[in-house]
């Protein structure tokens, strides 16, 4: 299951062999044996194989059936627009906000979603 999760979500990302490994820094040849479950990667490797393929460490170990990490595609697309991690994203400074403030800002970014629809 793990080698099989590793290909194809190397394949949605359209990473070669050689340009994961580099993304992970190893070699395409052990990117290669993972993939044909001759090996198997180590901690650190599913850390980075997570981190790279924009996913989750349970779902490339079988421990959950869903293959998208949303906060990461989140992250990766304000990279995209070259803006950094809003301050309402970060973990910490949300989980400082009680049940009234967090549905204030969910309203807000619904009333901004529709104004950019007009």
């Amino acid at each position: 299951m793990l080698n099989e999760r590793i290909k194809k979500l190397r394949k949605e990302n359209r990473y070669t062999q050689q340009e994961l490994a580099e993304e992970i820094e190893v070699t395409s040849q052990v990117v290669s044996n993972w993939e044909r479950a001759y090996t198997f990667p180590d901690v650190n490797d599913v850390r980075n194989l997570a981190k790279a393929l924009h996913t989750t460490s349970d779902y490339l170990l079988g421990l959950s059936d869903n293959s998208v990490d949303q906060y990461s595609r989140i992250l990766r697309h304000l990279e995209e627009i070259d803006l950094s991690c809003p301050l309402f994203l970060q973990y910490d400074k949300l989980t400082e906000l009680d049940a009234q403030n967090i549905h204030q800002l969910e309203n807000y970014f619904q009333f901004l979603l529709q104004q950019q629809q007009n």
